[in-house]
């Protein structure tokens, strides 16, 4: 069960961050239909195979971060997912993996609990309505990211771009 939380977003300031992690490319159009999706089995590849485990220089053990980058337009494009941890720095990056510099920016976060994924569902949920109302900030589609923290297994914060 997902419980309803009606609050705002908060709008914070962040400092740039390196994330390194397991990638796939996608669209929302294809994450619809269970034959094209890719998300699922990514995160079924992280897991199964324990990689945040294996990412070395983590700055927050136990936090799994999952990065939406390399949008080529908007929510309506091709975009890539990347799930793992956010590190000291990009030099050691395992294989099989990728590493990216997500530059300071400003964020609004929505906050989410309840069992996952219907949680992170719930999540992007109140994304979409948020955005499809008038509003001063605008999805600046650099780079957004859900944060999960096992210390807090039913929450996800999820921190959207804006300008």
């Amino acid at each position: 069960m997902v419980e309803e939380d009606r609050t705002e977003p908060k709008l914070v300031s962040l400092y740039g961050m390196y994330i390194v992690g397991a990638e796939v490319r996608t669209t929302n159009r294809d994450e619809r239909d269970g034959g094209t999706a890719k998300i699922p089995s990514l995160w079924e590849r992280v897991n199964a195979n324990k990689l945040i485990d294996i990412i070395p220089d983590q700055l927050h053990p136990t936090v799994t971060i999952a990065a939406y980058t390399r949008y080529q337009s908007d929510d309506t494009g091709p975009y890539s997912l990347i799930v793992g941890a956010e590190v000291d720095g990009l030099s050691r990056v395992p294989p099989g993996m990728v590493g990216i510099t997500v530059l300071a920016q400003e964020y609004l976060i929505f906050d989410a609990a309840g069992r996952m994924p219907a949680a992170v569902l719930t999540a992007w949920s109140k994304v979409w309505r948020y955005f499809s109302q008038p509003t001063v900030l605008h999805r600046s589609f650099t780079t957004d990211f859900e944060r999960y923290d096992s210390a807090k297994p039913d929450t996800v914060e999820l921190h959207i771009a804006v300008r």
